[in-house]
């Protein structure tokens, strides 16, 4: 089978989205060594975007293909139009011409993803770039619905990008691939698409999250400042889904009810990139008078994560919504106790090897909170289970799954070509 994979979006994928196309292509040559492969790199759509480190890329059944558009030129750029009242002319042509040169450009893009997609069987296509290529079977993954279910929490260009996806999902893509079976829930619910069509695929944690011993994890965490069992951590980008101020507000009831003794709560510690409208969410230790308990280390390096998440006290991930909710499942695999959202896909993730929260109730979220760290044998408990629980997840059992998703769009669309060949072959014969 040749299969044609997007891999553009990798050069602007965040958190669980670059976590889930790097895991999954790497182990997806991997598994599926009969099957050929073209990755498709779109240049203009990310321009001065470097790719990360993907292993995928050098294996033998690969062939990356770079589409690099057109390489426009100014006239104002010249060495005779840069000063001067010839500039001023040279600027206003260049800017008359923008139209041109975007058309130009759509039109070279078209023809170079058709060249590089010409003998793919299967494309599995991107938010980024939703595209079905003449011929092929198209597969189509869907992390979450969040700028569905929670719009006003996200900005007009992210819901803009998800609607063009969503439009796409409903038209041309022949199979579809969610996370969880409550994403797969949304995606019927809310795009009307026959659940026949969409396969369940989950995520795994990478083998890099385990178990650490307090030796191994203190390097790191002096870059932080920390030791090993003596923080509560969240990890997730910076934006209102996450639902850090509740979190924050949360921690403030606890300061209250640990006023006879402050040390005995250890600090929260959010470690994630900026989102978007996140200025609320960092003004808010200030606001609710646990400046000093609460630190932001912004996004952290891939490499310091697994230490970072095996070292804390616990973890928790109050979350409004999540397509999958791949933090817990990491923080399950390190041996570090749970505490999440009791919404969407994490009773799917978590199981019962963690504790649950509503996480609209900011005394709720305490109150769990407060339950492991005040009940030690729950919270060994909880590790131990976290561990189990996470082996069920592997990124192999995700490949596998993914190329039979990519087998079953191929022989459909192969039946279908096959009923209008028939259809129009009994149509001419009536005639």
């Amino acid at each position: 089978m040749h299969i044609g994979v997007d891999i553009s979006l990798m050069r602007i994928a965040q958190a669980g989205v670059l976590t889930y196309h790097r895991s999954l292509l790497n182990h997806l040559v991997r598994v599926g060594r009969d099957c050929h492969f073209t990755l498709v790199d779109v240049l203009p759509l990310n321009p001065g975007r470097s790719m990360p480190p993907l292993a995928a890329l050098s294996a033998p059944n690969v062939r990356v293909v770079r589409c690099p558009g057109i390489r426009r030129g100014y006239l104002s750029a010249l060495p005779a139009f840069r000063d001067g009242p010839a500039h001023a002319i040279a600027a206003q042509i260049d800017h008359a011409l923008d139209p041109v040169w975007a058309r130009l450009s759509i039109v070279e893009m078209g023809l170079e993803l058709r060249a590089a997609t010409r003998f793919v069987e299967v494309f599995h296509a991107t938010d980024q770039l939703p595209y079905a290529p003449p011929g092929a079977a198209t597969v189509l993954t869907f992390h979450d619905l969040t700028t569905r279910r929670f719009p006003e929490m996200h900005v007009a260009e992210n819901a803009a990008l998800h609607a063009a996806k969503e439009r796409f999902a409903r038209d041309c893509a022949d199979r579809i691939i969610a996370v969880s079976e409550a994403t797969r829930r949304d995606i019927v619910s809310e795009l009307g698409i026959p659940p026949e069509r969409i396969s369940v695929v989950y995520e795994a944690a990478d083998v890099r999250f385990r178990p650490h011993t307090p030796d191994e994890t203190r390097p790191i965490l002096a870059r932080y400042n920390l030791a090993h069992g003596e923080y509560v951590l969240s990890v997730g980008t910076l934006e209102p889904r996450k639902n850090y101020i509740r979190l924050i507000e949360a921690y403030a009831a606890l300061r209250a009810q640990y006023a006879a003794d402050e040390r005995r709560l250890p600090p929260l510690i959010i470690a994630g990139g900026y989102g978007w409208k996140y200025e609320a969410i960092l003004a808010a230790p200030e606001q609710t008078g646990v400046a000093g308990l609460v630190r932001f280390l912004g996004r952290v390096p891939d490499d310091d994560l697994p230490a970072l998440i095996a070292s804390a006290r616990l973890f928790v991930y109050p979350s409004l919504y999540e397509g999958f909710g791949l933090p817990p499942l990491e923080a399950l695999a390190s041996g570090t106790p749970v505490v999440v959202a009791n919404t969407s896909s994490l009773p799917e993730v978590v199981g019962d090897a963690g504790l649950y929260c509503d996480p609209y109730n900011v005394n709720d979220i305490a109150r769990q909170i407060a339950a492991l760290l005040e009940n030690e044998d729950l919270a060994l408990r909880l590790r131990r289970a976290g561990v189990e629980r996470a082996k069920q997840f592997s990124w192999e059992r995700a490949a596998r799954e993914t190329l039979a998703v990519y087998a079953q769009a191929r022989a459909e669309r192969c039946a279908r070509r096959r009923w209008r060949f028939i259809g129009s072959i009994r149509t001419a014969m009536m005639r």
